[in-house]
């Protein structure tokens, strides 16, 4: 049974059924258009030999039968009596029901007396006739019937469906064997594929990938598409494997910091206000920088596995000027600016995007000057990118040293404000996303300035 509901199989079985529905059709139309020609043949010759019978009667003397044509007594004269001779036909002259002559391959004491004129096909003891009835002159109230056996044309036709069948069955015997090695040979790549995804699993280590296939394009297409699948699902246990990982080494030092402050409180339940107050400050900033790490790390998680919703036209100069809105009230100290922008719009994620921005602004506000300026440039470029510019006047980082910042929880040598380590990554990791890319440079304030090159949409 399971043989039975082999791709294999249905794909033998059903090119075979077709294939042998088809030549069977296919020869039944010819028998039957072979079938029609001879009945259409045997037609014209039952009208040539009654023209025939016909005229060798108007040549013939008065007294001569009307089938003799003058030549009664002369066995191999050319007479209608000796045309039909030897055929399985018959020919007959009729005066009203009396058969006044009759000639062929003897009498048909079954044979009735025809009524209408004309083209029929009548039955005599079993056996189908043609028979051709024409008015003649040659007796009085004269009629001319011609008759030709159908046997020879119904035997072609029996002939021609035994070859019929003998055909389709010697056609349906070699389409299946065909049909079988060719199938398999089709189905050879999905037979790599099936073993190829038997070594994947979490134990299997190495490149899980399965096999390339070139040929068929719908198995190619089906093996790019399943290692698109496994590459995807590589990536999100990866992301979930390094977010464990990141979380479990970043987050054992403020937590022990917030485990010793309340162990600390807990032993000296006296302690001064102005003490606990100290101690409550740090532990506040503690679980916040627990809070800025977590979500830094979740969203960099997110953006590993690529677990992003659709893609939506976003306008440029909208997202950031709310992102600079939000950036004054977090940083009150702050000039944040942004200049007249054009209008211009990319295609991603708003959320993404505001991350970055969010990130940029919140980078410069806390490592350029306490009561600096932060400027935001948008510009639309040549060869259809946007640019988003973000610089800050403070000290700035060392050429040698950018790069570097774009790791995950890489900081300046001497930083001057605390911080996840993220925030560039999480900026470089969006704008991957968005086909674009990050670039820092030196500022002509003397600070860092850091521009997301993004593509622009056509609309734009």
């Amino acid at each position: 049974m399971s043989r039975l509901r082999s791709l294999r199989t249905q794909i033998v079985v059903s090119v075979t059924v077709l294939i042998a529905v088809g030549v069977a059709l296919s020869g039944l139309v010819i028998a039957w258009r072979i079938d029609q020609q001879d009945r259409a043949q045997v037609d014209r010759q039952l009208r040539a030999r009654a023209a025939k019978v016909q005229e060798d009667a108007d040549k013939g003397g008065s007294g001569d039968s009307p089938l003799d044509g003058g030549n009664k007594d002369t066995p191999g004269a050319g007479g209608p009596g000796n045309l039909l001779a030897g055929t399985e036909s018959l020919t007959r002259v009729l005066a009203g029901d009396t058969v006044v002559a009759e000639r062929g391959d003897g009498p048909l004491p079954g044979a009735a007396i025809p009524t209408p004129d004309g083209l029929a096909t009548v039955t005599i003891e079993g056996q189908s006739w043609r028979s051709l009835v024409e008015p003649t002159a040659s007796v009085p109230d004269g009629r001319l019937q011609v008759l030709e056996s159908l046997a020879p044309v119904e035997q072609r036709l029996h002939d021609n469906w035994r070859s019929i069948a003998i055909v389709t069955a010697l056609t349906t015997l070699l389409t299946a064997l065909a049909a079988w090695l060719v199938a398999g040979y089709v189905l050879r790549p999905l037979q790599r594929l099936r073993r190829g995804a038997m070594k994947i699993g979490p134990g299997a280590g190495g490149d899980q990938r399965l096999p390339d296939v070139a040929a068929p394009t719908e198995i190619a297409e089906l093996s790019a598409t399943l290692n698109e699948m496994i590459e995807r699902q590589q990536r999100s246990m990866e992301a979930t494997r390094r977010f464990t990982a990141d979380a479990g080494h970043e987050i054992r030092s403020p937590l022990t910091g917030l485990g010793m402050d309340i162990e600390t409180l807990q032993r000296n339940p006296h302690v001064d206000a102005e003490t606990r107050a100290e101690m409550l400050q740090a532990m506040g900033r503690e679980h916040e920088r627990i809070v800025a790490l977590l979500d830094g790390l979740q969203a960099l998680a997110r953006g590993d596995a690529e677990a992003l919703p659709d893609r939506e036209l976003i306008e440029v100069r909208d997202l950031v000027e709310r992102a600079v809105e939000e950036a004054n009230r977090r940083h009150p100290g702050v000039a944040f600016s942004a200049g007249e922008a054009e209008s211009v719009t990319v295609e991603g994620w708003p959320d993404g995007l505001r991350l970055a921005l969010d990130n940029l602004l919140n980078n410069s506000a806390l490592h350029g000057r306490a009561d600096g300026t932060v400027e935001v440039h948008v510009a639309s470029l040549d060869g259809g990118a946007v640019r988003i510019g973000v610089s800050d006047d403070g000290p700035g980082i060392p050429a040698a040293n950018r790069e570097r910042l774009r790791e995950r929880f890489a900081r300046g040598e001497r930083p001057r404000a605390s911080g996840s380590g993220l925030g560039l990554a999480l900026v470089d990791q969006q704008a991957r996303l968005h086909g674009g890319r990050l670039e820092l440079h030196g500022a002509s304030t003397g600070g860092l300035e850091a521009t997301l090159l993004l593509p622009r949409t056509r609309r734009s």
